[in-house]
């Protein structure tokens, strides 16, 4: 079976914003466009990030100013693959957690973008799966609901990473329409009026699916209409809930592995991979299923509320650290993603063997890592810091040998808001990795 490059499934028309672009500008390419996420480019040869619809309900809850300049809020990076990574090769990044690859070359210099459902499409399409129904997978019952006359300000501010689409009913209870990502870029780009009732802006009816359309089915539809996932309902038209394309990916990775068993070499290598990769879909929580700290949902409301008890009682501040893995991807390249993934619990426990109970360890994305010291002024949180550099170098990790970190480090003021002391700690980490790696540098404003 013959499997293309990554460039050949590519979209090559990607539409991308500078990190000296303005939330705005965004808003509007996006608008403009029609798509739920932007690239953003890297500057000084850093990674490429994404700046998603999600993200937009986000920094308007917090009453960010459109006219930011993006390179003042701290995005999800997206990992980078070469142009001439194969298919096969490139099934490996995909996970829970990255669900898109920036196709770049050798300069690191943006050729493509591809989605989970790229690489989907591009293995085999006669894997759709065509016995099994919607209904017998369905892993999320989960839909929010809301009145269609609240006002849509107030709907918005409910839609965060793990709700991204509210079904609206009447005064009856009756299901009339949705909001979804692609409505809310629609909402800001055209500059709507928030304080009006959502009935104005949402979508209606609701396109259902019922619960016995056969998966290959499925997705067809949800490719076609370019939804992110299916409304299923049941024969009397009752809404069941929702299975989202994650979750289609899940289970589709789960048939793949069962029937490449059965067929060549190159399908053998596949299969392996995919079944490294295909663990069960969880719906997305406050910890983080590989590491088994806090994920950044988790570490963002630690943060707000550190935020608040500065300002409420007028407490000591807290120190803010950020750790990235030097040199990880060349483990993963070397040694395989799934040694890859015990560097990375490996180094959470001794990272955490370090801190205090108190201290607030979570984990960004990747081999990102961020740190709360609470009530600890950076000179003695970068005491603790250097500590943990220490010991994490000086560690040995099973089949790696040595691993090191560089950290950056920054403490909370009175001038901060939740982003600028995000994006101070991100700059001194960056500092510290294009000063030679392995050290702990302080930024302070």
């Amino acid at each position: 079976m013959f499997t293309p490059n990554i460039l050949d499934i590519a979209t090559k028309n990607v539409v991308t914003v500078t990190q000296e672009d303005t939330i705005y500008r965004a808003i509007e390419l996006m608008y403009q466009e029609k798509h739920r996420d932007v690239i953003i480019l890297p500057n000084k040869n850093r990674q490429y990030s994404i700046f998603t619809v999600n993200d937009l309900v986000k920094l308007k809850s917090q009453d960010i100013d459109f006219d930011t300049q993006l390179k003042n809020i701290k995005f999800n990076t997206i990992t980078a693959v070469l142009e001439t990574t194969s298919v096969t090769d490139a099934i490996a990044y995909v996970s829970p957690e990255v669900s898109c690859l920036c196709v770049v070359d050798n300069d690191n210099c943006l050729k493509g973008f591809v989605s989970y459902f790229d690489l989907l499409s591009s293995i085999d399409p006669n894997l759709m799966l065509e016995k099994r129904v919607i209904g017998e997978i369905m892993l999320s019952t989960h839909l929010k609901y809301a009145n269609m006359n609240i006002s849509t300000l107030d709907i918005l501010s409910q839609m965060d990473k793990l709700s991204d689409c509210i079904v609206l009913k009447d005064d009856e209870n009756n299901a009339k329409g949705i909001i979804t990502t692609k409505d809310v870029v629609e909402i800001f780009g055209e500059q709507k009026d928030l304080s009006k009732p959502i009935s104005e802006y949402m979508s209606y009816p609701i396109q259902t699916i019922n619960s016995t359309t056969p998966i290959s089915t499925a997705l067809e539809f949800v490719q076609s209409k370019h939804f992110k996932r299916l409304i299923v309902e049941d024969f009397d038209g009752e809404i069941l809930g929702q299975i989202t394309q994650e979750e289609l990916l899940a289970r589709i990775y789960s048939k793949w592995a069962d029937v490449m068993r059965s067929n060549d070499t190159q399908l053998h290598k596949i299969n392996r991979v995919l079944k490294d990769r295909a663990t069960k879909y969880e719906e997305l929580s406050t910890i983080d299923n590989l590491t088994g700290i806090f994920n950044r949902l988790m570490f963002e409301k630690e943060l707000k509320s550190e935020i608040e008890r500065v300002h409420r009682y007028k407490t000591q501040s807290f120190s803010l650290a950020i750790l990235d893995i030097d040199n990880f991807k060349r483990v993963n390249d070397t040694y395989g993603h799934i040694e890859g993934d015990n560097v990375l619990k490996q180094l959470v426990l001794e990272v955490k063997s370090h801190l205090r109970s108190t201290d607030i360890f979570s984990r960004w994305g990747g081999e990102e890592f961020v740190i709360i010291l609470p009530l600890t002024n950076v000179e003695k949180a970068k005491m603790t810091i250097e500590n943990i550099r220490q010991k994490v170098s000086s560690a040995i990790f099973s089949k790696i040998g040595t691993v090191t970190c560089s950290f950056g480090l920054t403490e909370f003021n009175e001038n901060d808001t939740f982003h600028s002391v995000i994006i101070r700690a991100d700059e001194a980490m960056y500092i510290a990795k294009t000063s030679g790696k392995n050290r702990v540098e302080v930024l302070v404003s």
